[in-house]
């Protein structure tokens, strides 16, 4: 074991994912970087184990880099601030339970955070749809201001939000710490560890690889909602470190909140338990795109496409359904020859 150099934790959350738990645990164990601490992190729900915890005793008792952290199942961001108060290391990564790493993607991570002297090291990924796997579009090395990185994420052209493909300095985790009582936790903390950073290194090799798993039909139709609620915050933060970045900002809060409304007008508009929460939403996310098209000739960002469903939302809202109906039809004709 290599331990003349700095020390990679690697911390991963899991909860009933016993089916795909050896291979994400191989492959940690497996890194070709070898001065590692992997952190699993298994949440029990009701005292009762998903048959995760014998799984990850047995790999304990073969790799003494194992730690063990068992908690009770509160929710993805409870589980990562577990395993962070558990970290020993110099540099931090994530590797969630149900997908899998690259042999050498801590290696390569760590080589370019030190070549390029930045505090965060991001690579490609796999996203893995069961029978297909789909590889990030490949690009030069960029090294990046957190200005850079936000204007980036805004335009869907390279990272997202998430942290499980990147390795971070330890120290930008000092005093920060995930929400445990939301959803899409990474996003409420990927854009103070971007702020922190003063150089950002992204390598487009596909080097993690993301199970896509199904969500029921309610948590889709809600998670719009969600990505809308931390987008929102995530656009406020971004805006007052880099004030440059407000139109193309307010193009990408436009897009989610048109986005909901077609989810409402497909999945909520007639259902009576869903009336009144979702009614008042709606009314917001009217009135956010009403607003918003005050300035709209002003802001180069708002595309042809999204004006018209902009137009469309406010004034002849069953057209849009009639689209969105027949988009999704299309998507899902897509997908059965994929």
């Amino acid at each position: 074991m290599t331990e003349d150099r700095p020390k990679i934790s690697i911390i991963s959350i899991i909860y009933d994912v016993a089916a795909f738990l050896p291979k994400a645990i191989e492959s940690m164990i497996k890194q070709t970087y070898d001065n590692l601490e992997i952190i699993l992190v298994i949440g029990v729900k009701d005292g009762q184990d998903k048959g995760d915890l014998a799984i990850c005793e047995r790999y304990a008792k073969e790799d003494s880099r194992i730690k063990l952290v068992v908690t009770p199942a509160k929710g993805t961001g409870d589980a990562r601030n577990k395993g962070l108060d558990a970290v020993t290391g110099d540099y931090i990564g994530f590797v969630d339970g149900d997908d899998w790493a690259e042999p050498e993607m801590f290696e390569r991570l760590y080589v370019n955070l030190i070549r390029h002297e930045a505090k965060i090291s991001v690579c490609g990924k796999y996203s893995e749809y069961g029978n297909r796997s789909e590889a990030d579009r490949q690009a030069d090395i960029r090294i990046m201001t957190p200005s850079d990185a936000f204007e980036m994420i805004f335009r869907g052209n390279g990272f997202f939000f998430h942290c499980w493909d990147k390795l971070f300095d330890a120290g930008i985790f000092e005093g920060l710490r995930f929400p445990d009582d939301r959803y899409l936790e990474d996003r409420y903390v990927i854009d103070k560890a971007i702020a922190r950073a003063d150089r950002i290194v992204y390598d487009t090799v596909p080097l993690y690889h993301y199970r896509v798993r199904g969500d029921s039909l309610s948590r889709v139709r809600d998670m719009a909602e969600y990505n809308t609620d931390a987008d929102t915050e995530f656009c406020d933060f971004a805006c007052g470190i880099a004030p440059e970045l407000r139109n193309i900002a307010d193009a990408f809060l436009l897009y989610d909140h048109i986005t909901c409304i077609q989810n409402y007008l497909l999945y909520f508009k007639d259902k009576a338990e869903d009336s009144e929460r979702m009614q008042k939403r709606y009314g917001e996310h009217l009135a956010f795109i009403k607003e918003k098209g005050k300035n709209i000739r002003s802001n180069p960002e708002i595309g042809r496409s999204l004006r018209l469903k902009r137009l469309l939302a406010l004034y002849s809202p069953w057209l849009l359904a009639a689209v969105t109906k027949k988009h999704v039809r299309q998507l899902a004709e897509d997908r059965k020859f994929q």
